[in-house]
């Protein structure tokens, strides 16, 4: 006699794996549907998009996520000075200012982190004086107002012409660097330095009095914008050469190659104009202690645009 199969046990069998399947179907479907890869491709980005932006910070990622297609993203945030908190305003100076923008998304993110994408003194802020030689002093960058150092000293004869102050670890880092220049007969010699902020507000005010406000911006700073007003500035010279010589001058290549090493960079470099403010000044070199301009002058950029990216936190 043929053994009776029970049906009951089966449908219950069955229903359940269909259950489970259904349940996993589902899961993996609300899975696939939170994915950050599914949410991008639902905003219109490629494969290869998505999976650069997988590999961007987390902010980045969320912002793709919940905004339309942005064609900018990528392409912005692979510039190596690309600062995230800055992004709206890369857009922004895209679309206002296209002609500029042309000349590459890395200008783009240059003019926008140093603010220069602004007219000068439009869009100021006080630099962080808590970073001590590595402030930034500039036509956006401002000292506290009336600003003074308290270890201004004199400079002698020996390593300046009269009248000359400066900081003094600025001074004893200058006389190094002199010392070791001399034993290659190069002569190094301070021609201006300190200026205090009834100095530089009675420079500037010279110049618009007799050319106007316009010519006094381009060609001096205001009071507490001046890099001369820190005492960390110094315009060095050397014998037989003035301003318009200065670069075709031993001391100058000499400095080129060294100065870093004593803590100092050129601060107005050629073809940075429109970053520094200021046309090119082969004799002005700004203090920033030794490991400060030993990376600066390692990253080749000016120091606008490294204060910008590695100290305005």
């Amino acid at each position: 006699m043929k053994r009776r199969i029970k049906k009951k046990p089966i449908i219950i069998i069955t229903s359940t794996l269909i259950i489970i399947i259904l349940l996993l179907s589902l899961i993996a479907y609300i899975n696939k549907i939170n994915s950050k890869e599914y949410k991008l491709e639902k905003k219109g980005y490629s494969k290869s998009e998505i999976n650069e932006i997988l590999r961007m910070d987390e902010k980045q990622i969320n912002y793709a996520i919940k905004n339309n297609y942005d064609r900018y993203l990528i392409p912005l945030s692979k510039e190596k000075y690309f600062i995230w908190k800055n992004y709206k305003e890369y857009i922004s100076y895209i679309k206002d200012d296209y002609k500029t923008a042309k000349k590459g998304y890395s200008n783009v993110i240059t003019k926008v982190n140093t603010m220069t994408n602004f007219e000068p003194y439009t869009k100021t802020k006080q630099t962080n004086m808590k970073l001590e030689y590595g402030i930034l002093v500039n036509k956006h960058y401002s000292l506290p107002d009336k600003y003074a150092p308290d270890d201004i000293v004199e400079m002698t004869s020996q390593y300046a012409y009269p009248n000359n102050k400066i900081r003094k670890e600025v001074y004893e880092a200058f006389k190094e660097m002199s010392k070791k220049a001399k034993e290659e007969n190069i002569t190094l010699i301070v021609n201006s330095s300190y200026r205090d902020y009834e100095t530089q507000k009675q420079i500037y005010e010279d110049y618009s009095d007799k050319n106007g406000q316009e010519y006094a911006d381009k060609y001096a700073a205001r009071p507490n914008f001046s890099e001369h007003q820190t005492g960390l500035s110094i315009d060095i010279f050397s014998p037989g050469y003035g301003m318009k010589t200065f670069e075709n001058s031993p001391a100058f290549t000499w400095l080129s190659q060294n100065s870093y090493k004593y803590g100092f960079i050129l601060r107005y470099s050629k073809d940075k104009q429109d970053i520094t403010g200021y046309s090119y000044e082969a004799w002005h070199y700004r203090y920033l202690g030794k490991d400060l301009a030993q990376k600066v002058y390692n990253e080749n950029i000016t120091f606008d645009e490294y204060y910008a990216y590695y100290l305005d936190k």
